[in-house]
């Protein structure tokens, strides 16, 4: 049993380790305490099955499957396997369709082998040396048996549990493993890799998003309200625009970057004139992604609330499936623009369950959501597998169109998502020499073209009606397709930043942002539009021009030069304990002061039917 638990330890510890990632830290020397945690599961499924070989098999078995998707997930995103990955088990088939099917019965066939294996083992053994029975021959129950094994479930089970609060207060567990443990906030491959995958899965358990300020209470917050309208009062004194009657659109596309700020390979074709034509005349700049090769819904949780994940507790990998989906309501500027008298709308041109966003969306308040089942266009192009961004912005307008009242669009782009394998017939040619980086990333750039033609014919389309509208366009990420001799050749730096830009189909100017996230597009939004601004957005104001990125990994200044955040200035450091008490009352507080900051932004809570069909005609 003990070596079973060292076996599985080995195998889930030896997936977090990959060679583009060699560094000191990669010692794999399997910890004591990771062994001892397999050792208790492999004992609680003995005392539950019966047979030891039934429970070695299971844990072997799914040991082997998630060290594969671990693995996977770290060559792929630069992130480990975390317990809120559980809630994609229920979406094995959009999973699916992501992954080259090749890919997937490979890894699935040393699962099928290995259990059946240890079964068929174990079945020999038995009859040689038969189990006891759980029933005497002369009728009557083993009671001996049947407690110890009661006992060994019930005691294993209570440890197991017990290791699922690891993040409480005077968890024992936590305490054995912070005896040797080195947690580092920023870099989650290296809590797996260096204390062990079962510590690193364990530290990752759910816990509370912020702890709570010291300070914390209504006389605070109406300090900060006060503090932040006054900021307002002066920002507002100078605008001459409206965002109230005026049509809103985000637009996060999927895997959008732009492949010239990467070292390493020439393309013979620039993919995206067009976007670089907007930018030169746009606020515009470097968006810092959280992730590589993925994190989507996080980039979108920022967009949309204007809350740095930096701030919240590093467990907290995805907001939306990690505490935003239970909430009946929260603020965010879905409810603002709501209130603004903005028609709310989510357009996803794939299904909806993927990060919970069926209850997300609830939760936000929009009004209509639209998935790919319930959209009016959604041509391909050639063989790829994704609706093209040319059909999601087809169905923007279309909502333009259908709505008198001004719009408040979010979509999330689809088309550029992987895999990227034989999608284009023509794709764009690189001097790449490894093959299969070269396919990917040559198909990949053949999609960025069609995201500009798209987007360039989007853009005009807005700039010849009447009406006016503000698009913010950013990306989610780099695809994950570089492989490990381009990524060294790349600083984090272009590995985690993607373009954005704000534009009015009125009128621009050329504004550069050098370092920006997600959560700092509040504010670049109400000034393209030259807009009053609440205090909320006030605030963040204040934060884009000091810190405007703001993450595990790296905290910048306006200028993209590293801040130590033990080292802030006064004013500096005064100013994010101003937000984390904002960000604190908004996602886990009472919300004392969600009115006063930001009128509107809890919206409304009613039920909402996701991807309801989009009926012609006016709204009711």
């Amino acid at each position: 049993m003990v070596l079973g638990g060292v076996v599985s330890a080995y195998i889930l510890q030896r997936s977090t380790h990959l060679d583009w990632a060699a560094r000191p830290d990669t010692d794999m020397t399997v910890s004591r305490l990771d062994v001892l945690v397999m050792t208790v599961l492999i004992g609680g499924l003995w005392a539950l099955f019966g047979r030891l070989s039934w429970s070695l098999a299971t844990v072997a078995g799914a040991s082997l499957l998630v060290g594969g998707i671990n693995r996977a997930k770290i060559e792929l995103r630069r992130e480990p396997v975390f317990p809120s990955d559980g809630n994609f088990v229920g979406e094995a088939d959009s999973i699916s369709s992501m992954v080259d099917g090749g890919a997937a019965w490979d890894a699935l066939l040393p699962v099928v082998v290995t259990v059946l294996v240890i079964a068929l083992v174990g079945r020999l053994l038995a009859r040689r040396w038969p189990r006891s029975p759980l029933r005497l021959p002369d009728g009557g129950w083993n009671r001996a048996l049947v407690g110890s094994r009661l006992v060994v479930l019930a005691l294993s089970a209570a440890l197991l549990v017990h290791a699922a609060n690891f993040n409480e207060p005077g968890n024992l567990w936590r305490a054995l493993y912070d005896r040797t443990a080195t947690w580092k906030t920023w870099d989650q491959v290296h809590n797996y890799r260096t204390n062990g995958f079962v510590a690193g899965f364990l530290y990752n358990m759910p816990v509370q998003a912020m702890p709570r300020p010291d300070d914390y209470g209504p006389q605070q917050m109406t300090l900060l309200a006060e503090r932040y309208a006054e900021r307002a009062a002066e920002i507002n004194a100078g605008r001459q625009g409206s965002l109230n009657d005026v049509n809103v659109v985000f637009i996060l596309a999927e895997s959008f970057s732009d492949p010239e700020w990467m070292d390493g390979f020439t393309l013979t074709e620039n993919p995206i004139p067009a976007t670089q034509q907007v930018m030169a005349e746009t606020i515009s700049g470097g968006m810092y992604t959280t992730g590589y090769g993925g994190g989507t819904s996080t980039m979108e949780f920022e967009s949309l609330t204007g809350q740095p994940v930096g701030l919240f507790q590093p467990q907290v990998t995805s907001p939306y499936q990690n505490f935003v989906s239970d909430r009946p309501e929260y603020p965010s500027a879905v409810g603002a623009f709501h209130g603004m008298g903005h028609r709310t709308i989510a357009i996803h041109p794939y299904n909806l369950h993927m990060y919970k966003r069926v209850a997300v969306y609830e939760t936000l308040g929009f009004d209509e959501v639209i998935d790919e089942n319930s959209m009016r266009s959604t041509d391909k192009i050639a063989t790829s597998r994704y609706i093209s961004d040319q059909s999601a912005f087809d169905e923007t307008l279309h909502q333009l169109d259908r709505n008198e009242q001004p719009v408040f669009v979010n979509l999330v782009t689809m088309q550029n998502h992987g895999a990227y394998h034989e999608s284009y017939p023509d794709p764009i040619d690189s001097d790449i020499t490894d093959p299969l980086v070269a396919e990917r990333v040559e198909q990949y750039s053949r999609g960025l073209a069609h995201t500009d033609e798209a987007l360039t014919r989007f853009l005009a389309e807005l700039r010849a009606r009447d009406e006016q509208t503000v698009v913010v366009f950013y990306g989610d990420h780099h695809p994950g397709i570089y492989g490990d001799e381009l990524m060294a050749l790349n600083e984090d730096d272009a590995l985690y930043r993607i373009p954005f830009f704000v534009w009015n189909s009125e009128t621009n100017r050329a504004e550069h942002v050098e370092a920006a996230t997600p959560a700092m597009l509040l504010p670049l939004l109400y000034e393209a539009a030259d807009a009053p601004v609440p205090p909320y957005v006030a605030l963040l104001d204040e934060v884009r021009h000091r810190v405007p990125v703001i993450q595990h990994a790296r905290m910048l200044d306006a200028e993209g030069e590293v801040l130590d955040p033990a080292g802030l200035d006064g004013e500096t450091a005064a100013l994010l304990d101003d937000l984390r008490m904002v960000q604190y009352d908004f996602a886990v507080g009472q919300r004392l002061g969600v009115d006063a900051l930001w009128p509107g932004a809890l919206g409304k809570t009613k039920p909402l039917a996701a991807g309801n069909a989009v009926t012609e005609g006016p709204m009711e």
